[in-house]
């Protein structure tokens, strides 16, 4: 009893103390580095049961000191889920339909850099968000038609591990992996799954202050006119 007293006080002290330098890192990055504006266009893969798919998203936010990320977005799956299903199975209202699922929705993510030197940078991610998920199921004949329709709000939490790795000082290598839970109803929670993404990163940021640094210190010399 009294080891496994000693191993959870030590296990309480190391996570708190693990703490304790995350929050000061972050308290002074928010409070000493100036922010540079970052965003963009996002996309990742992602596996949602057995299908592949991908979701994408646009966002914006601040960087400080390339520690902390803080960014807000919209997000949602690029094309929508279509699966063939059976309904009320063994009975006499069986049916066969086309079920049809989307969702989107507004995303706040946090980014902690637990890693990084002059090639190699590694963070840890968590993005929770709000929205709708709608399922809809349609009649498989020529029309197509609306038999049921599904509209829940969700909250998707994902978080995960992302990698990247610097070539040169204008371009990099990314990836990353990592799991999304939704919240919501259980017609909802179909849209879980793993994340992963993988990619080429060109630091426009850095090309153009490196260009705009040479022309300070090289400027062109004046034209002259001779008569």
């Amino acid at each position: 009893m009294l080891k496994k007293s000693v191993i959870l006080a030590f296990a309480i002290l190391v996570y708190s103390t693990g703490y304790a330098s995350i929050k000061d890192t972050i308290q002074y990055y928010l409070n000493f580095k100036k922010p540079s504006l970052i965003g963009g266009l996002s996309g990742r893969n992602t596996i949602i049961g057995s299908h592949y798919t991908s979701v994408s998203g646009v966002s914006i936010g601040a960087d400080y000191g390339g520690k902390i990320r803080f960014l807000g977005g919209v997000y949602g799956l690029s094309s929508p889920l279509v699966e063939r299903k059976i309904i009320n199975a063994y009975t006499k209202d069986q049916n066969v339909v086309d079920e049809i699922s989307r969702f989107w929705y507004f995303g706040f993510t946090g980014a902690y850099t637990f890693f990084m030197d002059k090639r190699w940078t590694l963070n840890v991610p968590l993005r929770i968000g709000f929205g709708t998920a709608n399922i809809e199921q349609h009649d498989t004949g020529r029309g197509k038609l609306l038999i049921a329709e599904n509209n829940s709000f969700i909250v998707p939490i994902e978080s995960g591990i992302g990698v990247q790795y610097n070539i040169a000082w204008w371009i990099g290598l990314s990836a990353g992996l990592g799991s999304r839970i939704v919240v919501g109803k259980s017609t909802s929670q179909k849209f879980s799954g793993t994340y992963y993404n993988y990619g080429i990163n060109i630091y426009f940021s850095d090309i153009y202050y490196h260009i705009r640094n040479d022309m300070k210190k090289n400027p062109h010399p004046k034209s002259k006119l001779n008569f």
